[in-house]
């Protein structure tokens, strides 16, 4: 299944945007504010793939 594309912050975007540490993409902050504490660099795609409930 390929990547959700939809889910990378837009290029021209004028939020501010964080790296995940895991896959280094870009994504808006909404997708770190999961509250899994200690994972907080890490956004919620990677979350789930690592088996998390989020």
């Amino acid at each position: 299944m390929p990547d959700p594309t939809h889910l990378y912050a837009p290029k021209n975007t004028t939020e501010p945007t964080q790296i995940c540490e895991k896959c280094r993409n870009p994504y808006t902050l909404e997708h770190f504010q999961h509250g899994i504490e200690g994972q907080e660099c890490i956004c919620r795609r990677c979350l789930r793939v690592m088996g998390y409930k989020v």
